[in-house]
């Protein structure tokens, strides 16, 4: 009986704490001291508690704990930043502002590292950066850029140079144009890029800082491999490129206005129109069965609408240079795009409707690794042309990447419905951490998982009478109840920048030209 008191009284204390405790609130906004602009992904928490939140891109945030905790400190940090506290229980404005000190010694880890060391750092950070200023770096109206394309190869233009500028809000903090000029010494052409932004949200420095609020013209003439990249991805592909696209490429031509909304909440969006005119090059020629003989020279017109949503709910991002990087990879990024070919409009030869759905999220397993997954589907929903149709590379970069194949070739698997699965795991805590120089290099372990899977209609094979273009002769479908697969094994993180790794092909090892195995380094930028 006593027992049956005692837990009573246990649950109707508990009850009271609950019906007569106070949730409190604090709202505020952190700034920096020295510019006074809002200092974003900041950290703000009740100390020696689990309550904390961070800043969001205008430095704003909000907070709200018990009243158990009012005789406790408010905390905020971030690093490069001196710690912020202050009581809870002398504030009693609704909002408050906190303006951060940046951190006197922060440049003392670099003078002990060592010259070697020190060189080694400014030319990774230069690499890294991508952009250089011309002219003083407070003064300057342009940049030059991006480093890390300027030489490349590929088997279409052999040795390819590249240079472009972009402007900053020294020029207009509203008005953006970049652009990119390059030259194949094989193929002996001139490819360029040009854009046009205006941003509805003034900028600090360069069109592409969060939110984005922005209204955007491009053109463009390169090269573009149906299978290799996403038709709607940049074209900016590092060191050895398009390696499973030899003969499977074409030149590109097409205009875009697109317009690109994002939202603190992490939701965004994107509607675009866009002309292009795919032209065959190498041993890729565009013809039916009836073109006998046929036409080398054919090309395919292209005009598509679409629009493009985005939702992840931790949009937090750190900005550096031209360059942002999402701080928190754990919440879930969801995608959802639907493009629409509209024929005899604006010179289009085709009519289809194309839909694309994408999950991505990265799995802490504590402080010893991460798990990266994407997972994919695309479909197809109308007779189109194989150029149009989907291929296991066709991706787009968002937080997470870790989607490529590296032993398919670009053209290999046709489908008009498919499914793809990427795993990666990166080791940060484990057996190559206990060597002491190993860990103070910073390599980490690697193990990579890719599978894809489709589905070909019978209404995009060709034939005589659907007039659709011959496959290419390593074009194939999937094996009934078969998916392609492929792994990897390997160290990443090589100097901050690098990656080496064994990639291994599962399956449909009997193809023409299969490649079953290949050792790659990498870039991981």
């Amino acid at each position: 009986m006593f027992m049956i008191r005692l837990i009573l009284f246990v649950i109707s204390l508990a009850i009271y704490n609950f019906i007569y405790s106070q949730n409190l609130s604090i709202e505020g906004k952190v700034f920096d001291s020295k510019t006074n602009k809002p200092i974003s992904n900041a950290t703000v928490q009740i100390r020696d508690s689990r309550i904390d939140t961070v800043t969001n891109n205008d430095g704003e945030f909000k907070l709200l704990y018990p009243d158990s905790l009012i005789n406790r400190d408010i905390v905020i940090y971030k690093a490069d930043y001196d710690v912020f506290s202050l009581p809870l229980n002398i504030l009693n404005a609704p909002k408050i502002e906190i303006y951060l000190e940046h951190r006197k010694n922060t440049t003392i880890e670099a003078t002990n590292k060592g010259k070697v060391a020190n060189s080694l750092d400014k030319a990774l950070n230069f690499v890294m950066n991508d952009w250089v200023a011309l002219g003083p770096k407070d003064k300057n109206k342009f940049d030059f850029g991006r480093l890390q394309t300027i030489p490349t190869m590929n088997p279409i233009e052999g040795f390819r140079l590249r240079g472009g500028i972009a402007s900053n809000s020294r020029l207009s903090p509203n008005f953006f144009v970049k652009g990119y000029l390059a030259y194949g010494f094989k193929d002996r052409k001139f490819k360029y890029r040009g854009e046009a932004i205006y941003s509805f949200i003034p900028k600090d420095y360069y069109d592409g800082e969060f939110p984005k609020n922005n209204l955007r013209f491009i053109y463009e003439n390169d090269i573009f491999s149906p299978g290799e990249i996403h038709p709607r991805a940049m074209n900016d592909l590092l060191l050895v490129t398009y390696r499973r696209s030899k003969n499977e490429t074409t030149y590109r031509e097409f205009f875009e206005l697109n317009y690109e909304r994002e939202y603190l909440s992490g939701f965004s969006n994107v509607v675009w129109t866009r002309k292009s005119t795919l032209t065959p090059q190498g041993e890729l020629m565009f013809y039916t069965d009836k073109d006998i003989p046929y036409n080398e020279f054919s090309k395919l017109n292209n005009f598509e609408v679409g629009l493009s949503l985005i939702y992840n709910n931790k949009p937090h991002y750190k900005h550096t240079n031209r360059h942002r990087t999402i701080l928190d990879l754990s919440s879930p990024l969801f995608s959802l795009s639907h493009s629409v070919g509209l024929k005899d409009i604006m010179g289009g030869d085709n009519s289809y409707h194309r839909t694309e759905v994408s999950i991505q999220k990265r799995f802490s397993l504590n402080e010893y690794a991460t798990i990266d997954v994407v997972g994919e589907y695309a479909k197809v929903w109308n007779r189109i042309p194989f150029p149009l149709l989907i291929y296991p590379n066709q991706r787009q970069r968002f937080n997470i990447e870790n989607n490529a194949f590296f032993l398919s070739r670009s053209l290999e698997f046709v489908a008009d419905e498919q499914f793809t699965l990427r795993g990666v795991f990166v080791g940060n805590k484990l057996l190559l951490n206990r060597s002491p120089i190993l860990n103070k290099l910073g390599i980490k372990e690697l193990l990579s998982f890719r599978a894809t899977y489709g589905h070909l209609s019978s209404k995009n094979i060709p034939s005589p009478n659907n007039q659709l273009f011959v496959f290419p002769y390593l074009s194939h479908q999937y094996e009934k109840g078969k998916p392609y697969i492929e792994g990897t094994v390997g160290i990443t993180n090589i100097l901050g920048l690098l990656r080496l790794e064994y990639v291994h092909r599962f399956n449909y090892r009997n193809y023409p030209e299969a490649i079953l195995g290949a050792v790659r380094l990498d870039i991981t930028l």
